[in-house]
């Protein structure tokens, strides 16, 4: 009864604007009549099971494309790239060619798994003094305008895999994003709230407000269509020309022109920034959990090795006897939390840019022992000092800004080939700033680095170094990738393949991947379960506690009588993240959950 009413509550949050909708689209992409007064609309409220390929993605329409390629006869690199192009149509404000990714893929007939690092990169030109005002201080909105836009990723990230392991044509897996975005979508209560968000941001720019306001300056209703004719002409040409047109044609000049030019903060990104681009193939973070074998992404993303930390704080204790959601298991998590952060804060950022730290120590047995045995004896509530990695004092930075409107989606094929993929432009809409006559929004990724100091390990440096693992170019250079939350996991049992899964939520990612898999690998629930259940945030800081804990206030005073302050509620924060996964149960079967705070879906054949 208890999980039945925490997934209509979360999808309350999400859906109260339907409550004066004439029409909305629903999970099957269809209007349908509005809930009757005191219905709430649940978008995935249990688990769905398929034998032979999967996809679950944060909207419906997207997961629908995704498992049309699979019935196709595409892999699951395919889907993957026809899903990624259908979210820039159907949810532009997380993720899209003007952003950046990183791409987990396990590859069935070889065994292996690959991680490619799709991060954005600093602009040769940019300067840290470009986010400041004339008392030295970060202006107030540096999320806006061209100066914060890092050289994307996306695009090349998308080709690289396709081009490796893809078995479709490449205008194939894209010609479903084109058609979407040519013939319209409906706008849903998500899409609505984000875009009434921006509104005042994207006043600023021609080519954004005539995208997604109406030409009084209003924002558009639910179950209105837009149609998006450049960003289907953009995609056309991305289909007949590959990254080529992005990187140094057509597309490129006008990405250049538009950010140089922008009518608010323009920026500095180059022809030759957008040419240096490169993929990096990196080696995954590896550790193991409860008896399964956890791969994840390394640095630039702090995500592998602070969920690696965290998890390994965990294994010590029995997290399986503690009643979900209770105050025990409440501070056991907090406590693991807290400590991974303190380190992640001060040790982890791009490794091409620190290679004198030796961030991938921090998951040694010996070092991951000793930081569980002072997290789990830590006075409650107390902020953690990082352990001793490496001699010298490392300024803990917890980048605020971070974005929390990235996506993940999760794809298995019937060759049980494996996709875990996060994918982001940043904050909500990113920077605000549409390509002139292209159609896609541009990321602020630069708002990552620690803008509030000259140095340390995650300041911004735009020097190009070399990239010694980019994939065409052993000798390339390029500009420093910003340090990501960004956790997408693939979970090994016997060697096999067993889940899929990931989250957006800025640096609550880590936290909340952590979480699910402890419901699944401790608390034995199933994937939907697993998503749905209540989430925290413990960051060597206040912690915060969604609203969908059942007696939350109850829960709140006994954490406080234990010494642990508690962040207070804040409006569109309730909730966090949108986690998608897929698990792989010992019959064969696939066992789908998407995340009701969103507008997830899970398709299966």
């Amino acid at each position: 009864m208890i999980e039945r009413c925490c997934v209509y509550v979360l999808a309350g949050f999400l859906s109260v604007m339907l409550f004066f909708a004439e029409a909305y689209p629903d999970p099957a992409g269809e209007l349908t009549e509005p809930p009757e007064p005191g219905q709430i609309p649940v978008y995935q409220p249990k688990a769905v099971l398929a034998r032979n390929g999967m996809v679950s993605a944060a909207h419906p329409l997207a997961a629908r494309i995704g498992v049309e390629i699979l019935r196709q006869g595409g892999n699951a690199v395919d889907a993957m790239v026809a899903v990624q192009m259908a979210l820039n149509v159907v949810e532009p404000q997380s993720s899209g060619i003007g952003g950046g990714c990183f791409i987990l893929y396990y590859e069935a007939a070889q065994r292996r798994i690959t991680c490619l690092d799709g991060r954005e990169e600093v602009p040769a030109a940019a300067r840290r003094a470009d986010f400041l005002d004339s008392q030295g201080r970060v202006v107030d909105d540096d999320l806006t305008g061209g100066a914060p836009v890092g050289v994307p990723g996306t695009v090349a990230a998308m080709w690289e895999a396709h081009r490796r392991w893809g078995k479709l044509s490449w205008p194939k897996v894209l010609e479903p994003a084109i058609r979407l975005a040519e013939d319209g979508i409906g706008i849903t209560p998500r899409l609505r709230q984000s875009i009434a968000l921006n509104r005042s941001r994207f006043l600023r720019f021609p080519t954004s407000r005539r995208i997604f306001l109406k030409p009084d300056g209003s924002v558009p209703e639910i179950g209105e269509v837009l149609r998006q004719h450049d960003l289907a002409r953009t995609l056309r040409l991305l289909s007949q020309h590959g990254p080529a047109v992005f990187y140094e044609g057509e597309i490129a000049r006008d990405i250049v022109r538009t950010v140089q030019n922008a009518s608010y903060r323009p920026g500095k990104l180059s022809l030759e920034d957008l040419k240096r681009y490169r993929v990096v193939e990196r080696d995954p973070i590896r550790f193991s959990y409860r008896g399964h074998e956890i791969v994840s992404v390394p640095p630039p993303s702090s995500g592998g090795i602070t969920l690696g930390l965290m998890l390994g704080i965990l294994e010590p204790t029995d997290l399986a006897s503690c009643k979900p959601g209770s105050v025990e298991e409440v501070e056991l998590l907090a406590r693991a939390g807290a400590a991974s952060f303190a380190d992640r804060n001060a040790y982890l950022g791009d490794q091409d840019w620190n290679p004198d730290i030796p961030m991938r120590r921090l998951l040694e047995p010996t070092y991951v022992r000793q930081r569980a045995k002072i997290a789990l004896n830590h006075k409650s509530g107390r902020p953690f000092e990082p352990g001793r990695l490496i001699e010298g004092h490392f300024q803990a930075s917890e980048n605020p800004r971070e974005g929390h409107d990235t996506t993940h989606f999760s794809i298995v094929d019937n060759q049980r080939n494996v996709i875990a993929c996060t994918t982001t432009i940043e904050h909500g809409m990113g920077c605000a700033l549409v390509v002139e006559g292209r159609g896609f929004l541009l990321n602020n990724e630069l708002t990552d680095f620690d803008l509030d100091r000259e140095s340390g390990p995650n300041a911004l440096d735009p020097t190009p170094r070399p990239r010694r693992t980019a994939l065409d170019a052993p000798d390339s250079i390029g500009g420093k990738r910003p340090r990501s939350s960004m956790t997408p996991v693939i979970v090994f049992r016997d060697g096999e393949p067993y889940v899929s899964v990931g989250s957006p939520g800025g640096v609550q990612i880590i936290g909340i991947v952590g979480q699910i898999l402890v419901n699944l690998l401790d608390h034995k629930m199933d994937m939907q379960q697993a998503i749905n259940a209540p989430r925290l945030s413990s960051r060597n800081g206040p912690l915060e506690l969604e609203a969908l804990y059942p007696q939350r206030a109850n829960l709140v005073r006994e954490l406080e009588r234990r010494g642990w302050r508690i962040e207070p509620l804040r409006p569109l924060y309730d909730v966090w993240g949108g986690a998608h996964g897929i698990r792989i149960n010992s019959d064969g079967t696939l066992e789908g959950g998407a995340d009701p705070r969103r507008e997830g879906a899970v398709r299966g054949w």
